[in-house]
């Protein structure tokens, strides 16, 4: 049945491209992304190899300036040597279906349907939220040519696993923001300001549960019904033109129905130089932890769905289809020392990176999590990432990741540690082919 309605909604497709463009413009995008990757697995000596696929294909329904809509499926991923392409994470999807217009008269921008977004940020990809795929509305607004604000609706989750509970009393998640960025000559400067209400309902066995979209990308863990309040801000200052700088922060608080509240905060910063061979940079950061005894999190910046991309391995830095090990970076500071887009031949660039980086979460809270997914102020970590790009053709890039990362992990019984780690790595070949 599903490789029916796939087929199905491929011809559908096929003809709508096929029909007169007499009203409407047609366009098509997509990525092809093949992966083959070898390396540890949770720092505990295992090695493990993946041979992957993803496509995205989108396209892109114009009518005028002022109207457009856009649609994109995504196959995969999914391993090869699969059965079916309809593997537990091998479906045909719908990622995003969204319409752009135009308010008649004036001009505000909308976009309503599910899209992906981002908040601003600056020094690295948003830890708060990166590349969320969700229901919305969202309204642009400018004020003249260096000044919009930006206001959006989020329908993140709604009552799942229901049974017979009425719809009236359905939980539900939602996300309101507004972000406003104002460019000058040498500066830009982006705040912004987010609240969530998340309900909680229960379930046909009479347990409690909350709708969520969330993966690890996300640190709500409490129980029970949540009020979310975060504010934060993102900066880029170019005092001369090989110098930049750049700046982000923010902090956040839940108030949870049924566990401890969260509260937190983080700052991002980032300074470099461009030169002819490329870009020296250095990269700092720090997010706050959780309190010796205190509940997991709950000394946490509340994140909704970010990434961050402080290293390749560890974090999310990584280009390709298999992530880091953590997109979160709460509970951590670091520091990494960086060299992007060295380039000696035409086509070939190398981004090199070594970076520090350890816990700010209470040393007598490592039953909490292991070192690669929990550090405490007793564990830290060097990543040595090197990662090379080459232009084989216009539309088609191969990039090269090699990856090492020197563990010193807490493994004291009396700190809720047991056993013992090894050093990860990670060497992964990524081709794409985007259109």
């Amino acid at each position: 049945m599903k490789k029916l309605e796939t087929l199905l909604l491929a011809a559908g497709m096929t003809l709508t491209v096929a029909a007169p463009a007499s009203a409407v413009d047609v366009k098509t995008d997509g990525e092809y992304l093949f992966q083959y990757q070898s390396g540890a697995e949770g720092f505990r000596g295992a090695n493990t190899d993946y041979a992957m696929q993803r496509l995205r294909l989108g396209l892109t329904f114009s009518a005028s300036e002022d109207l457009a809509g856009y649609f994109q499926l995504q196959v995969g991923e999914w391993n090869w040597g699969e059965d079916e392409y309809a593997g537990a994470n091998g479906s045909v999807s719908m990622r995003q279906a969204y319409v752009d217009w135009t308010l008649p008269g004036t001009d505000v921008k909308v976009r309503m349907g599910r899209h992906a977004f981002d908040l601003p940020a600056y020094a690295s990809t948003s830890p708060m939220i990166a590349d969320l795929v969700a229901d919305g509305v969202v309204v642009s607004v400018p004020f003249g040519e260096n000044m919009d604000l930006t206001a959006f609706w989020t329908r993140m989750a709604r009552g799942a696993h229901l049974g017979d509970v009425s719809d009236v009393s359905a939980p539900k998640y939602d996300l309101f923001g507004v972000a406003g960025t104002a460019a000058f000559e040498r500066v830009t400067v982006s705040p912004w300001v987010l609240y969530a209400s998340k309900g909680d309902g229960e379930d046909e066995g009479g347990g409690s549960f909350q709708p969520s979209i969330l993966t690890e990308q996300g640190t709500l863990s409490g129980s029970g019904r949540a009020d979310v309040v975060i504010v934060g801000a993102g900066m880029e200052w170019k005092p001369s033109d090989p110098v930049t700088l750049a700046l982000d922060g923010a902090w956040g608080r839940v108030s949870y129905g049924a566990s401890p509240d969260q509260e937190g905060w983080y700052a991002v910063g980032r300074a470099s130089y461009a030169m002819s061979f490329g870009e020296p940079s250095l990269l700092a950061w720090y997010a706050s932890g959780d309190g010796s005894g205190r509940a997991m999190h709950s000394g946490q910046i509340p994140i909704i769905y970010g990434d961050y991309d402080g290293t390749s391995t560890y974090f999310n830095g990584t280009q390709g289809i298999v992530g880091g090990h953590r997109c979160s970076f709460g509970g951590t500071w670091g520091v990494s020392a960086q060299v992007n887009g060295i380039s000696f031949l035409e086509g070939l660039t190398h981004d090199v990176s070594v970076t520090y980086f350890a816990g700010t979460n209470s040393r007598n809270n490592g039953s909490y999590g292991e070192g690669y997914d929990y550090l405490t102020s007793d564990d830290s970590a060097v990543e040595l990432d090197l990662l090379s790009t080459y232009e084989l053709y216009r539309n088609l890039s191969a990039t090269l990741e090699l990856a090492y990362i020197i563990e010193d992990f807490d493994t004291k019984a009396a700190h809720g540690r047991s056993g013992s780690f090894d050093d990860d790595w990670r060497t992964a070949l990524l081709l794409r082919y985007a259109f």
